[in-house]
């Protein structure tokens, strides 16, 4: 009996170290009226380890260009800007919403409708990389994207 309470142990232990070192949550991307060009992502990353990692990229084929964005509050307007990483700090999540840290893509190929999904890959500089399915969603009328100034 003690061996196979043994073995039980060691194999939870073993699935444990396994886990994902970041999990991916709350995904979805904008729908877009027709012949729209741009959306966004968001998403919340939960960084389980000890050290900080950074997005660095995310990858798809729906749109000509994918760049992560911030939004900044600059004389009284809140403008966008491209960023190179975003910081997930050790043992801690970030949210990427909108009139904050999004996943902005350029030059749709189609439109957006609500009941698609969409597959990204997120690239972080600890080598991990993560497929994510991203269910696309209605536009909330008040975080409309052409309110953001795009420089």
């Amino acid at each position: 009996m003690k061996q196979l309470t043994f073995l039980i142990c060691t194999l939870l232990l073993s699935i444990n170290s396994f886990a994902s070192e970041l999990d991916i949550s709350e995904q979805h991307i904008r729908a877009t009226p027709p012949h729209a060009k741009n959306s966004a992502a968001f998403f919340t990353i939960t960084n389980n380890t000890n050290k900080n990692v950074n997005l660095v990229a995310v990858q798809s084929d729906i749109a000509e260009q994918i760049q992560i964005h911030t939004n900044i509050n600059e004389d009284g307007l809140m403008k966008m800007r491209q960023v190179d990483t975003i910081m997930i700090k050790a043992n801690s999540s970030t949210s990427l919403q909108p009139g904050g840290y999004h996943v902005m893509f350029i030059g749709l190929k189609n439109s957006l409708t609500e009941g698609q999904s969409v597959d990204l890959m997120l690239y972080f500089d600890n080598g991990e990389q993560i497929k994510v399915n991203t269910p696309v969603q209605k536009i909330n009328p008040s975080h409309k994207m052409s309110e953001h100034k795009h420089h």
